[in-house]
C-alpha cells in the first residue's frame, strides 16, 4: 500500500521585505502555518526579532482580515512584515 500526501490546500507564511532604505534581502519567519490567524503570532515574531537585531522600533496591526507588521531601525531601514498565503508566493 502506497500512500501519499498532498499539499494543503494553502500554507502561510511571514515575510519580511525592506520597503525603505539601505536593501537586504528578504526575511522569512521560521515557520509554515495554516491560516492567517495563526500566522498572527509569526509577524509578531519576526517583528521583535528584527527590532532586537537592528535596533528600533515596531509594531503590528490589522489590515484587510490579516495581520501586518513595519519595524523602523536605528540604520535607517523600513521593514513591511506580512502573510502570505502559498499560491500568493512568485513561481520559482
Amino acid at each position: 500500500m502506497t500512500i501519499t500526501l498532498s499539499p494543503a490546500p494553502d500554507a502561510y507564511i511571514v515575510v519580511a521585505e525592506v520597503i525603505h532604505g539601505p536593501h537586504l534581502a528578504p526575511r522569512l519567519g521560521g515557520h509554515l502555518y495554516c491560516s492567517p490567524e495563526c500566522a498572527e503570532d509569526g509577524v509578531r515574531e519576526l517583528v521583535d526579532t528584527l527590532t532586537q537585531e537592528e535596533g528600533g522600533s515596531g509594531f503590528v496591526l490589522p489590515y484587510r482580515g490579516r495581520a501586518i507588521g513595519c519595524v523602523v531601525t536605528r540604520g535607517g531601514r523600513m521593514w513591511a512584515v506580512q502573510i502570505l498565503a502559498r499560491s500568493e508566493l512568485p513561481a520559482a
